[in-house]
């Protein structure tokens, strides 16, 4: 379902979240870009403690 649809059905922001899943400060986002998505900068990866490890175990 669409955020948007589903509060322009009336329900609340704190339902939205319930139904999908989400927290509500992401519906609110969701919300107020209706032209856009937000961007959120690529995560990077880092080396696990255990890799050292990882023959031996």
């Amino acid at each position: 379902m669409d955020i948007h649809v589903l509060h322009q059905q009336g329900q609340s922001i704190r339902r939205i979240a319930k139904t999908l899943g989400v927290s509500r400060n992401t519906v609110r986002v969701y919300l107020r870009n209706k032209d856009r998505l937000p961007v959120y900068p690529e995560r990077q990866s880092r080396p696990s403690k255990l890799d050292p490890y990882y023959d031996y175990l």
